[in-house]
């Protein structure tokens, strides 16, 4: 009995030291943004996403959820669609597809939000991944200052004005 409890308080301690060392990756930035669905309950979108692993272990992000405020307005829950893999000490660049499931009522304050060109996007959650094999998830809280015109979006003409 003693023996097997050992066996299982070294694996628990072999993960955990495993996946403690982590490094937070890095953001270094987004281009080809692309909307692919818009309406009153959500919206989808395909981005790509530049990240630096400073890590000397492969890390794999799964689908993880988000708190996404713009200009301090909280807008709804970001989804990660799908896991993307980034390379030991590496940039990586990768199609991320997204979906926001809106806050109800707030397709009009996105609508106001479109056409004053910069915004401030906030969001808060845990960023869920994989260290080999082991899963880790590290709280995120992160904002950003976006030029919509930077993006290439024009976001009012998708809306319809």
């Amino acid at each position: 009995m003693k023996r097997k409890l050992l066996y299982f308080l070294s694996i628990i301690f072999v993960v955990f030291t495993a996946t403690s060392c982590i490094d937070t990756p890095e953001f270094k930035g987004i281009s080809n943004f692309k909307i692919d669905d818009i309406n009153k309950e959500r919206i989808t979108f395909n981005v790509d996403v530049r990240m630096y692993n400073p890590n000397n272990k492969k890390v794999s992000i799964r689908p993880s959820t988000f708190k996404l405020y713009l200009n301090d307005q909280f807008i709804g829950d970001a989804r990660l669609l799908r896991k993307y893999k980034m390379g030991k000490n590496t940039t990586t660049l990768e199609n991320v597809p997204v979906e926001i499931l809106l806050e109800k009522d707030v397709l009009l304050s996105l609508m106001k939000l479109a056409v004053g060109g910069k915004i401030t996007a906030r969001i808060d959650g845990k960023l869920k991944a994989s260290v080999s094999g082991f899963p880790h998830g590290k709280h995120i809280s992160e904002t950003k200052e976006i030029d919509l015109k930077d993006l290439g979006v024009n976001l009012g003409g998708f809306l319809g004005f």
